[in-house]
């Protein structure tokens, strides 16, 4: 039940929109109704804490106007440009566990502030929360029906990876079986898959590369429920083009956008991307690559969102899912 889902029962005036909030209102915003988003960088230098408060509070005139924010119960900052989120250097902390709790003022337009708090943990370690990776890669692939030729190709982000890296051989499992082991440019794999559709299998990819610092350096990737389509299938996915969330301004962040259409699906299709809530780039071909340059953006989270549409007549109907990457200087 949403929060003051009591309050509006009891108010006999159909205009709920001219309603206001007065007094104290504390005692009827339930706790599940807001919290703290936790984000890490994937190298563990950087944490981030983001209050999330659910769409009731815009709805009833209730803003976010401050946070404070207390580590191990020591007053560390206060944030008041919204969102209001903490960013934390791992190299600003004392290695260990650490609790921190978060005061958010609420405030509306005739009711009294209101305090909420929630607290969480997080750990400093000395080499980060996930150990140092060297290379950064993305697996292109396509889905296939029963005859088709599954490629996978590897591609080696040089921008985000370290100094010198260089793939040295990839190889291709199939349902446990070794189908391809290359050791020449591009490292792709070309597999006509025979399975029947409608059955699934685990993909498998062992990557030995090396940079100037270690010759002998292994990155493992798999999917371990690839469906062999029929004709009937159709969706749509899209992934942010690198394993790491974390960027700066003036660097770049890829997006790639897939799409299977079985032989017997009439709908169409297109992709939009969104960049905080702003519109970045859309397209009806696939797959389609887009990429946005950060600039001028604050430190901290940023969501990245993408919306697939379809349409079949005068029907059009959408899904959309975030991501969340890291502007860290």
């Amino acid at each position: 039940m949403s929060f003051l889902t009591l309050t509006l029962l009891s108010c006999e005036d159909d205009n709920v929109g001219d309603f206001v909030l007065t007094g104290n209102i504390e005692h009827l915003i339930p706790d599940g109704s807001y919290n703290l988003k936790k984000t890490t960088t994937s190298d563990g230098q950087y944490v981030v804490f983001t209050p999330n408060l659910n769409s009731n509070f815009e709805y009833w005139g209730l803003t976010l106007k401050q946070v404070e924010y207390y580590i191990d119960d020591v007053l560390y900052k206060t944030e008041t440009t919204h969102p209001c989120e903490l960013m934390i250097n791992r190299d600003n902390m004392e290695m260990g566990n650490h609790k921190l709790k978060a005061r958010m003022t609420i405030v509306g337009d005739a009711c009294d502030d209101v305090i909420l708090e929630k607290e969480d943990v997080f750990y400093i370690s000395s080499n980060g929360e996930i150990s140092e990776s060297h290379g950064d890669f993305y697996m292109d692939y396509n889905y296939v029906t029963k005859g088709d030729e599954l490629i996978i190709t590897p591609e080696l982000l040089i921008n985000r990876s370290t100094d010198g890296c260089r793939i040295d051989a990839v190889k291709y499992y199939w349902d446990g079986f070794l189908i391809s082991n290359v050791t020449s440019s591009p490292f792709n794999l070309k597999y006509r898959v025979d399975a029947e559709n409608g059955t699934s299998h685990e993909i498998r990819v062992v990557i030995t590369y090396h940079d100037n610092f270690s010759s002998n350096l292994t990155y493992n990737w798999s999917y371990g429920n690839y469906t062999v389509r029929t004709a009937d299938d159709y969706f749509g996915t899209w992934s942010i083009k690198s394993k790491r969330n974390d960027y700066t301004n003036g660097e770049t962040v890829s997006l790639v956008a897939k799409l299977f259409k079985g032989t017997n699906v009439k709908k169409t299709f297109e992709i939009e991307f969104y960049f905080d809530d702003e519109l970045i780039g859309k397209s009806s071909t696939f797959p389609y690559t887009l990429d946005y340059k950060l600039e001028n953006l604050a430190k901290g989270s940023h969501i990245v969102k993408g919306k697939i549409i379809t349409k079949e007549g005068d029907l059009t109907s959408s899904q959309s899912d975030k991501k969340t990457i890291i502007i860290t200087e």
